[in-house]
């Protein structure tokens, strides 16, 4: 098994609105696109989050009950895509899971101009969701924050589904909130209306709440 390492901002399991079914969820850490009103700033820095190995990783993922499959969101994935490649792998050796990865670069960019690690990195990804975080083309939208940006199937694990969901209205599959134990409250997922996050954070700090989000809009 790799012995490379992932920064990573946040893991959790199991998340359902971002992708189809149950998912495992990494958040990565770096992002150079510093999207405008991006609610997770704190996963830019690349030299800050939690460093994992694969092997760590790798355990964690197969002991999620009842998952469907993986979600790579952040900060920026394909700052990372080596390692994220050999994650990858290493679960598909013991069980089938399907990947869905969260990019601000476009597809046809990673075809042309991508390292040879984040070329064959897609070629793991059923579903790829890209583009940057425009709030002024933010949508109601399924797994995506603003219109510029595209699911996009690579395989066809997904492409049923994904045809039929957006048969029935593109919308977007809500928010999941939580509570830490520390009292902070948070929520996965992608608003519907821009600037969610600030009104939701400004409520509830007048109620002495803490919030602490991890949403997808980048």
């Amino acid at each position: 098994m790799s012995d490379r390492t992932l920064r990573i901002f946040r893991r959790q399991s199991s998340v359902s609105v971002l992708g189809p079914g149950k998912r495992a969820v990494v958040w990565v850490q770096g992002c150079q696109f510093a999207c405008n009103n991006c609610i997770v700033p704190d996963s830019w820095d690349e030299t800050a989050g939690e460093l994992l190995t694969v092997a760590e990783l790798t355990d964690w993922t197969i002991a999620q009950p009842e998952i469907e499959g993986l979600t790579f969101s952040g900060g920026e994935p394909m700052l990372q895509a080596e390692a994220l490649l050999d994650l990858v792998e290493s679960v598909r050796q013991q069980v089938d899971r399907g990947v869905v990865c969260y990019t601000g670069y476009r597809l046809e960019h990673l075809q042309q101009h991508g390292t040879p690690a984040q070329q064959a990195f897609l070629q793991q990804i059923d579903l790829l969701i890209d583009g940057v975080y425009v709030e002024q083309k933010h949508g109601d939208l399924l797994w995506r924050g603003s219109t510029n940006q595209r699911l996009l199937p690579l395989t066809n694990r997904y492409q049923s589904l994904i045809s039929a969901m957006i048969s029935q209205g593109d919308r977007s599959a809500g928010l999941e909130f939580f509570m830490e134990k520390t009292g902070e409250i948070g929520f996965f997922g992608v608003p519907i209306i821009p600037g969610f996050y600030q009104e939701f954070e400004s409520r509830m700090l007048s109620r002495g709440v803490i919030v602490n989000p991890i949403k997808e809009e980048n």
